[in-house]
């Protein structure tokens, strides 16, 4: 009979020293749950090798090759053309379902009130990109337009982002002084021709992004993101923003400083920042300031604090963006106290144009960097808001839709495009209903491209940049979750605190490539130090549990051991080390003569009680004792057979014991390998495993496996194994092969 535990119950039972009650958190409340268990469950069934419940339950599925899995994928017919076309244009399944009376007042409010925060942060970000700010307008305009037509998730508005931008500036910033040191001292560019070709950089970037994203997308790539761990993405964005909020300090001051690159360059930025100091436009940065003060006191004070209450947060980005604008232009602060600002703002569309064609090979890898990043961005948050409003993403499709923002955007004087937090989780909380908000969006920034532009000529730069500031607070205030990592997850402390420090005092591409390895490395080290554990059954009931626990022990002559861990190349040296220190070391108990020993019948020993009186009392040192029932020394043995000796047994305890005639022999006669964990086993695992089952088998120790997982049992098969070791030794679970153990009397028991 088993009882039905949860878990907090099992590991109170078991453990040293457990009280009445068991008392655990569970989402910041204190909930305390009675030890003793009231549910019972009974099990009956047969005892299973895997082999016998293969054959009883036989596989039904129809077993295919790889050719059969292609040819089904590129069957083609009308039907099926015509299904996966329409799976790349979602808006038609949209516009197909769409409630119009539910769902139309929602998504044209939210899509409005997105629209108010895209204006001020294409600006913005226009300018971060060390492009004019009416780019990241171009930039905000046509990504919208294309996810609303390609975009699965309601909550995701394509457009700039900071992130970004910035890794478009270092891009264009490299490529301009590349041009400049080429050309020499003796020709010279205007503003306008590097602007020119500032662009053209930008969009060749944008253009090899979208072919990556489109390509990925096509091939069904959607996967990749699970290779990028929470920890570095927020290690990564929290570099990010220190960068991004170093870069708007120097424009808040109205310092020229020159553009560092490379290596250390924050510091050499903060370095140049302090040389200067006396430079500073001391009313930019009262502008700034004010405008930073207001900003925060808007959304901390009142958006965040009345959430709740508020249909709509209040659009503070728009109202400063307004109001600096209008004061900066009737007070003339530009020309009575040398206030930047934005200048002419271009009304109308950009013509389309082909990028830089001969730039692709250069940006290659940036784009490359940036369609990665980008995905993983968009495509987390776009999951998270998935969740909290039960909603379904294709992560494929969400793919597609990325690189056609990137591609279509290429052709406009676009830098590459992504979401961003604020505009996603605004949509979210407004209940935005499908991706048809893009449209409410897209008319606002058109009004602003082909009217209201050049209301905003004289907008302050400081405004701009104190804005972009702000919106980093999420981002830096990351740092947070340092304690929680550290808590829960200490190989995701190392991987953020590793990442945000290579970036903030390397640069962001190195910051990027240090934090990926880093976490590859990670995966390496865990699987290093990957967990033995030997196991026992409770001596009240039919739960397997580890053996250090309260009121467990093992059958005598019997290891359960399990290895918490694939066994793969990485692993293989950590399984063998730990099964030798955990069990027996079968390479230093060598076989040497045969001698008679007195083996009482099998019947006699009781594999389930080990609280019967030990046949041999001073030898309590082994690491479990094998106990039966205690003879009767007046009679003669009732079975006399000839066993191999073993001399020298080298036990986990490192106990071996040699008494010449009195001679101590090994009482493990069976290992059990739990092999529920073991969720893959490569070719190195496999011959590993086969070396262990033949050195145990040499020190007279039978190897049975015990619940096997289907795709590794797979592996198994393929590889012949259960021909050199035998199908009978591996079953279905570890109580089968106890029961084996207990109904089969042909097994010996070696005392």
């Amino acid at each position: 009979m088993s009882k039905h535990l949860i878990q907090a119950n099992m590991d109170e039972i078991w453990d040293e020293g457990s009280d009445e009650t068991t008392s655990f958190c569970h989402q910041d409340k204190m909930v305390t749950t009675p030890v003793t268990p009231t549910e019972h469950v009974i099990l009956r069934r047969h005892l299973y090798t895997q082999v016998a419940l293969d054959d009883t339950y036989k596989d039904q599925s129809e077993s295919s090759t790889a050719c059969d899995v292609i040819k089904r994928t590129c069957q083609v017919s009308p039907k099926c053309v015509g299904r996966q076309a329409l799976n790349y244009f979602p808006v038609a399944k949209t516009l197909r379902g769409y409630k119009w009376r539910q769902w139309a007042f929602a998504d044209i409010i939210s899509g409005l009130s997105v629209g108010f925060i895209h204006m001020p942060q294409g600006l913005g970000f226009g300018l971060l990109a060390s492009l004019k700010p009416v780019h990241g307008l171009y930039t905000t305009f046509f990504p919208i337009l294309v996810y609303l037509l390609f975009g699965t998730s309601p909550h995701v508005s394509m457009g700039s982002n900071a992130v970004i931008a910035l890794l478009t500036a270092g891009l264009v910033e490299r490529e301009t002084e590349h041009l400049v040191s080429a050309l020499g001292v003796n020709e010279t560019l205007s503003e306008e021709e590097l602007l020119e070709y500032k662009v053209g950089i930008a969009a060749a970037s944008c253009f090899v992004g979208g072919l990556i994203l489109l390509g990925m997308g096509i091939l069904r790539l959607g996967f990749i993101t699970n290779f990028l761990a929470k920890s570095f993405i927020g290690g990564f964005t929290f570099a990010a923003a220190v960068h991004i909020s170093t870069s708007q300090i120097v424009k808040m001051l109205h310092l020229k400083l020159p553009m560092r690159t490379g290596l250390g360059k924050l510091v050499l930025t903060y370095i140049d920042i302090f040389s200067n100091i006396r430079d500073v436009n001391v009313a930019d940065l009262i502008v700034g300031l004010l405008c930073m003060a207001v900003l925060l006191a808007v959304k901390l004070g009142i958006n965040e604090r009345y959430k709740q209450k508020l249909k709509i947060p209040i659009p503070i980005e728009l109202i400063v963006v307004i109001l600096s604008t209008l004061v900066s232009h009737f007070a003339k602060l530009n020309e009575k106290f040398g206030i930047a600002i934005v200048g002419d703002v271009p009304v109308g569309m950009p013509a389309p144009s082909l990028p830089r064609m001969e730039s692709l090979p250069r940006v290659a890898t940036d784009a490359f960097v940036t369609a990665i990043l980008i995905f993983a961005l968009t495509i987390s948050l776009a999951k998270l808001t998935a969740k909290l409003h039960d909603v379904i993403i294709d992560d494929n499709q969400e793919l597609v839709a990325y690189g056609l923002c990137q591609l279509v955007g290429s052709f406009f004087q676009n830098f590459p495009s992504c979401t961003a937090p604020p505009r996603t989780m605004m949509l979210s909380s407004l209940g935005s209903k499908s991706t048809l908000n893009g449209v409410t969006s897209a008319v606002f920034i058109l009004l602003v491209l082909l009217v209201v532009g050049q209301l905003f000529v004289s907008l302050p730069i400081a405004m701009l940049a104190a804005m972009i500031i702000v919106a980093m607070k999420d981002l830096l205030l990351q740092i947070r979750n340092l304690k929680p990592f550290w808590h829960v997850n200490k190989p995701d402390f190392f991987i953020w605190i590793l990442t945000a420090f290579v970036s903030v005092f390397g640069d962001l591409d190195i910051g990027l490539l240090a934090g990926v390895v880093f976490s590859m490395v990670t995966v390496l080290v865990v699987s290093q130090l990957a967990k033995g554990t030997l196991l026992g059954k409770a001596n009240n009931e039919d739960v397997i549990v580890d053996l250090d626990r309260k009121g467990v022990s093992a059958p005598p002559g019997v290891k359960i051991f399990r290895f918490e861990s694939a066994l793969y190349f990485a692993s293989q040296e950590r399984f063998k080390n730990q099964l030798f220190s955990l069990v027996m070391n079968p390479t230093t108990s060598p076989r040497k003569d045969k001698r008679e020993m007195v083996i009482p019948d099998v019947s006699k020993v009781d594999l389930d009680n080990p609280n019967k009186v030990s046949l041999d009392e001073s030898n309590g040192s082994d690491l479990h004792n094998t106990q039966v029932e205690k003879p009767n020394t007046t009679e003669q043995p009732e079975k006399v057979t000839t066993v191999d000796a073993i001399d020298n047994v080298s036990f986990a305890n490192g106990k071996g014991e040699e008494e010449g005639e009195g001679e101590s022999f090994s009482r493990l006669h069976h290992l059990i390998l739990d092999c529920s964990a073991m969720t893959y086993i490569d070719m190195s695992g496999l011959d590993m495993l086969q070396l262990m089952v033949t050195q145990f088998a040499r020190a007279g120790v039978e190897v049975w496996l015990a619940g096997v997982p289907a795709s590794t049992l797979s592996t198994l098969a393929r590889a012949g194994f259960g021909d050199k070791v035998g199908t009978e030794k591996v079953f279905y679970s570890v109580f089968d092969a106890l029961e084996r153990l207990r109904c089969d009397e042909s097994i010996v028991v070696r005392l």
